[in-house]
């Protein structure tokens, strides 16, 4: 009896003792997973997070600090709204997806060198777009046709980035850049001349500039003060990704609009 009784308590206790161990372990909180922080320039409490991709930054300054693929509901918005945007027919217009202010919310721009300049930016429900004013005349070109931006902030926090506009139809090997300082704040875009060069190619190829013009007298140093080194210091480069309008045409869904998103780089 004694040795029965034994055993039975032996089997309790064990029981017990399992019981026990499998409730540590399942209050037992799980590993903490570690994130890493997007760069303070897109930190906003607005913007979209990254889609399938580590948005970590990567040892490389290549390559993007933070792959910029819009939420769903941003590019739903866009797309949605592609009838506003998009010129049916016209191959030589050129589109690309920025965030030049920095907000978290996403622009659309149709751009057509000296002749059209349209910018949408995602509206703040993001529900939709809305047209964003500029500075430009209607059928004035827009300094807006590169493939990468310096990112800039001045004292007020705004961005600002040096664009360019080359007008080579004047004289034979002779190209005029137009320099401009640009920034998007308000629901407004911004851009005001600060500098002219003229590059002229000789009958051997070789290149020189000069500086100004009527409107713009100045030396190199005064140029490069104006357009370089005058100006708040680069923190991110934003690469942009332009498509004319053959290609946008067979951008069938939303998702198809990550091939024209701005990408940030250091």
């Amino acid at each position: 009896m004694n040795k029965k009784i034994r055993t039975m308590t032996a089997v309790m206790l064990c029981s017990a003792m399992l019981a026990a161990s499998a409730c540590s372990k399942k209050e037992q909180p799980a590993p903490a997973v570690q994130t890493t922080a997007a760069p303070s320039a897109a930190a906003s409490s607005e913007a979209p997070s990254a889609s399938g991709s580590d948005a970590s930054a990567p040892s490389s300054s290549e390559e993007p600090l933070a792959p910029v693929m819009a939420s769903s509901g941003q590019l739903d918005a866009i797309f949605k709204a592609k009838a506003t945007w998009f010129v049916e027919g016209d191959a030589e217009m050129r589109y690309a997806i920025t965030d030049l202010d920095m907000n978290g919310r996403y622009e659309i721009t149709a751009a057509k060198k000296n002749k059209v300049f349209n910018v949408y930016e995602v509206n703040s429900d993001g529900s939709g777009i809305d047209k964003v004013a500029t500075t430009f005349e209607q059928g004035a070109p827009g300094p807006y046709m590169e493939d990468e931006y310096d990112l800039r902030i001045n004292s007020n926090g705004e961005y600002l980035y040096v664009a360019r506009e080359y007008d080579d139809a004047t004289v034979q090997n002779e190209v005029t850049i137009y320099y401009y300082v640009m920034s998007l704040s308000n629901g407004k875009l911004r851009a005001n001349q600060i500098a002219t060069e003229i590059r002229t190619t000789d009958e051997s190829g070789k290149v020189s500039s000069r500086y100004g013009d009527e409107e713009f007298e100045m030396t190199e140093n005064e140029f490069r003060e104006k357009t370089e080194t005058g100006l708040p210091k680069i923190e991110y480069k934003q690469k942009v990704s332009w498509a004319d309008g053959n290609a946008v045409a067979g951008m069938n869904d939303a998702k198809a609009l990550e091939a024209i998103c701005f990408k940030l780089v250091k």
